[in-house]
């Protein structure tokens, strides 16, 4: 009896696991980049030292509207917010009282920015490698195609919704490790959350 719950919960545990990666990452990421449209979610933003140590954390919201509007908002540990309508895009640095604007298209290239945002075949600027399932998400690492990218290699977590993880490796060394938490996928969300007018008295640096 004993040996035969235990092949039964192995048989359960393998046919669960493959019910929840019936999808390859690559498929999923495909599925996001056709289907989402919208997204909210908090989320949690860690960087890492080249040593592997947790030099900074920061917290808060995001909000998206495909294709090209975002809103990310950073609410500790310095409060910052980051702003597309799907023309421009305005960082606005609350503590420094200054807002920095420049053209979407100039400012996002092929950053990871633009995986979230966009809807084209991200494989003209990737290579898609698949990775092992962690975290109870599909893995694909992105690896970009030109010398001059920010980031040499992204990985990117996904489930049947969408995009839940990415760990962006820069050439420095450090890793930036978002997590997003609470996502509703395809959800009404707020045009406010796009539009943005500098508040009186802060400096404003470029259009």
């Amino acid at each position: 009896m004993k040996n035969l719950l235990i092949a039964l919960t192995t048989l359960w545990a393998v046919t669960v696991h493959s019910a929840v990666f019936a999808q390859s990452g690559t498929e999923m990421l495909n599925s996001f980049m056709r289907k989402a449209k919208t997204l909210e979610a908090t989320f949690t933003q860690e960087v890492l030292s080249e040593k592997g140590m947790i030099v900074q954390t920061s917290y808060g919201k995001f909000y998206l509207s495909r294709p090209g509007k975002f809103r990310w908002v950073y609410e500790s540990p310095t409060p910052q917010e980051i702003i597309s309508d799907g023309k421009k895009l305005w960082v606005y640095d609350k503590d420094l009282e200054q807002v920095t604007v420049k053209p979407l298209r100039q400012a996002l290239g092929n950053s990871p920015a633009a995986i979230l945002t966009q809807q084209h075949d991200f494989t003209k600027d990737y290579l898609v490698l698949e990775k092992s399932p962690r975290e109870g998400l599909q893995w694909v690492d992105l690896r970009p195609k030109r010398k001059d990218s920010e980031f040499k290699r992204i990985l990117i977590g996904l489930d049947r919704d969408g995009i839940q993880a990415m760990d962006l490796y820069d050439h420095l060394g450090q890793i930036t490790m978002i997590r997003f938490q609470k996502s509703a996928y395809n959800v009404a969300v707020s045009p406010k959350y796009f539009r943005f007018k500098p508040p009186a008295g802060a400096d404003v640096i470029g259009e």
